[in-house]
């Protein structure tokens, strides 16, 4: 014991001295720092909820019961992952956060996801059913957060191509599926002269068309929670396409109904403004 505390005695202390850094050195940290990683095995199950009332808590919506779980491409589990990188602002505006989706281009990397919904309005509470989204596979795409540029609150792009088997709605529940409304082989993504879209839709972009969310009160004191998407810069809003194989009702007592196909060939979003007020 006496020789190690002799040796330990003879370490120099410049060797395992920690130095505070001072706001100068801080200052010159970049972006262009970031991480991958995998959601290999991915499940999540459970009977939280989600809650947004008005102050006097006489209406507003909830999400509840939400469960998700992905199949993986266990040729190459860790070969395609999710990144999340920080990337160098614009000259004078702030770094930007980037997650950015797997490529996921042999499609092997499936999503499976339920949820209920309920409204409450004046003073009571609806339940508006289940949703139920099966063999959702996303191609690509990104969401991006920074500073907002002109506002307060939390700036934020977005990117999606994705194919998905089936959108159901159960309003009595996901045991009742009885009665039912299926939207069947949804693509969506970059428009693509009709075809089947190969590149995701840029439906907010952080530098040329950057989305908003934050609180806002208006002139007369009233508080909101606000989300939106600014008008794009010159060179326009991007353009992208809906796919929808068969819109369909299913009923126990009306029997099976079924409506067909639906194609959006191209879809500009200019501009949003959604405001959840108290």
């Amino acid at each position: 014991m006496k020789r190690l505390l002799l040796l330990l005695l003879s370490v120099p202390a410049a060797a395992c001295a920690l130095e505070r850094l001072p706001d100068s050195a801080l200052a010159k940290v970049s972006g262009r720092d970031g991480m991958s990683f995998n959601l290999s095995g991915f499940a999540i199950g459970g009977n939280a909820e989600l809650r947004y009332t008005t102050g006097d808590n006489s209406s507003g919506f909830a999400i509840s019961s939400f469960s998700a779980s992905r199949s993986d491409n266990t040729g190459a589990p860790f070969a395609d992952p999710y990144r999340l990188d920080v990337l160098k602002g614009a000259p004078g505006m702030a770094d930007i956060i980037t997650l950015a989706r797997p490529a996921n281009a042999a499609g092997l990397e499936v999503w499976q996801a339920a949820f209920d919904f309920s409204v409450r309005a004046g003073g009571r509470d609806a339940y508006g059913g289940c949703v139920m989204l099966k063999d959702l596979t996303l191609f690509g795409g990104a969401l991006q957060w920074s500073t907002p540029q002109a506002d307060e609150g939390l700036a934020f792009g977005y990117s999606l191509r994705a194919t998905l088997g089936s959108l159901t709605l159960q309003p009595n529940g996901r045991d009742a599926p009885g009665e039912t409304m299926v939207l069947s082989g949804l693509r969506i993504g970059a428009a693509n002269d009709g075809a089947d879209p190969v590149a995701p839709w840029k439906v907010a972009d952080i530098t040329s068309q950057p989305g908003i969310f934050n609180a806002r009160t208006d002139a007369a004191g009233n508080p909101s929670l606000h989300i939106g998407i600014g008008w794009p810069d010159a060179q326009g809003a991007p353009s992208g396409t809906l796919q929808i194989s068969n819109i369909g009702f299913r009923s126990d007592v009306g029997g099976a109904v079924d409506l067909g196909s639906s194609r959006i060939g191209a879809i500009q979003l200019q501009y949003l403004d959604i405001k959840f007020r108290q």
